[in-house]
């Protein structure tokens, strides 16, 4: 079937699980072949001391009271290994969040909430009219950084989410370099995850990145010669600098998801565009880790040692993740039960472009413990229609972020800031060219940040400060 594929499109959204996003699709019967949530949920038992919790539906697209649990020892707790049986129980998430937040939660705390097709109707849409995968898990149980990096590096040098630059050992861009192919490209709606490498700033400043504003255009109208084989598509990053009117779209939470489901409505709408690319292109919507929130599914048991820092050994992957397959050739309405994680899309990137060769040795080594590639979900079809997405306007409740002058609390805001200030410290022109916004957004926040000193304020310099 790869021959068929000539663009593959990649788009990584933030922190939900299955059950959070498409559980509904088994509860409401709208393909009861899937993997979710079924009548009664009161069979799925959240335990939190004497108190115990069930799934329920959001109302509404809800702003969250604040950011869930996900680091590593949080995401062991709610994944509860049993010491009778060994098996993970997957029964602490409000535990978890309870810790988490000091606080005892509502009776409805939000871990356990999911939506329905109403509330995401372009990620519904998409899951029923193409492939959903139900069986898509995280690479490790672990946060953001380092599962983006197994989903971009195939390894990580590092077992959690802090205030860090990392490693690029066997980067994406680096690796398509290697295999001689130079048409690729990242659709960037705002900073780009990748600023946070700074072993990758030559080719976030360079020709391969483009604002996303541009992806519509290039499917419609570049000629074949140039158009990318493989694609990254990159929202705007809740925990990345914002000025203005600069919309958060990643579905981090506390995001209400609403303003996703715009970006995925109008990448769906660029991807389809052109009837006869279209014909030949593949585009992978999931996430990089569940967020903290609930999901029933147990991880699988497969061994994995982080190359570097502590050498953290994780016996098992992370919690399951929604994954959604978009093209002409996976049959319609149907579910992938295959075992995936992100490194299945380097197995399928590997098969495309350095076939026989393997993308790395820890890719093979996940490979034969079971990780299958992308490519065993698809499908030869006749179909090569695409049919239309919901246009009903998405409506998103949502409070005003936090004030400019206020410094980022979390390790991923802290690292952005840092990243985008190291990086327009060592290559300001370039920097400037391509996000100067960033200039702008500097200045402002400097004055905006002022620290009291005999009655004098004094700007603070975003490039030095660091969070202590």
């Amino acid at each position: 079937m790869l021959e068929n594929i000539k663009t593959i499109v990649l788009l990584m959204f933030e922190n939900r699980s299955f059950d959070h996003m498409l559980g509904h699709l088994s509860f409401d019967k709208i393909n009861t072949q899937v993997n979710g949530l079924r009548s009664p949920l009161s069979q799925y038992v959240d335990l939190d001391g004497t108190e115990t919790h069930n799934p329920f539906r959001f109302k509404a697209d809800v702003t969250l009271a604040k950011d869930l649990p996900h680091e590593m020892d949080w995401v062991k707790l709610q994944m509860d290994k049993s010491p009778a049986n060994g098996q993970f129980q997957m029964d602490g998430f409000v535990k978890a969040y309870r810790g988490f937040i000091g606080a005892q939660p509502n009776p409805k705390p939000d871990p356990m909430g999911f939506f329905g097709a109403a509330q995401i109707p372009v990620t519904s849409f998409l899951a029923s009219e193409y492939c959903v995968c139900d069986n898509w898990f995280t690479p490790i149980p672990t946060s953001t950084q380092p599962n983006r990096t197994m989903a971009f590096c195939g390894d990580s040098a590092i077992d959690s989410t802090k205030l860090q630059l990392i490693l690029a050992t066997g980067n994406i861009f680096d690796w398509l370099k290697g295999a001689g192919i130079d048409r690729w490209r990242v659709y960037h709606d705002g900073l780009s995850f990748f600023t946070l490498y700074n072993e990758l700033w030559h080719y976030v400043l360079g020709d391969h990145f483009r604002d996303s504003e541009s992806l519509y255009s290039d499917f419609k109208t570049e000629p074949d010669a140039s158009f990318p084989e493989l694609i990254l598509v990159e929202p705007s990053y809740q925990d990345s600098p914002h000025l203005g009117s600069d919309q958060p779209n990643d579905n981090h939470p506390p995001l209400a998801v609403g303003f996703g489901e715009e970006f995925l409505r109008r990448t769906y709408e660029a991807v389809t565009c052109n009837p006869n690319r279209w014909g030949n292109t593949l585009m992978i919507v999931y996430y990089d880790e569940h967020g903290g929130f609930y999901d029933h599914v147990q991880p699988p048991a497969i061994g994995y040692k982080i190359t570097g820092g502590a050498g953290t050994q994780f016996e098992s992957l992370g919690v399951r993740i929604p994954g959604i397959l978009i093209s002409p050739w996976v049959p319609k309405n149907s579910v992938s039960h295959l075992l995936l994680d992100h490194t299945s899309v380097l197995q399928l990137l590997a098969e495309k472009f350095t076939p026989g060769v393997p993308y790395s040795t820890t890719v093979k080594t996940r490979m034969d413990l079971g990780i299958q590639s992308v490519s065993a979900a698809l499908a030869p079809v006749s179909d090569l229609a695409a049919p239309d997405p919901p246009a009903a306007p998405i409506f998103a409740k949502t409070f005003l972020g936090d004030n400019i002058a206020v410094e980022p609390e979390g390790a991923m805001g802290q690292s952005f800031e840092k990243a985008a200030m190291d990086m327009l410290a060592a290559n300001f022109d370039a920097t400037n060219k391509k996000y100067p916004e960033l200039i702008h957004w500097k200045d402002v926040a400097e004055k905006a940040r002022t620290v009291g000193a005999a009655g004098i304020n004094q700007p603070v310099k975003l490039s030095t400060r660091r969070k202590k």
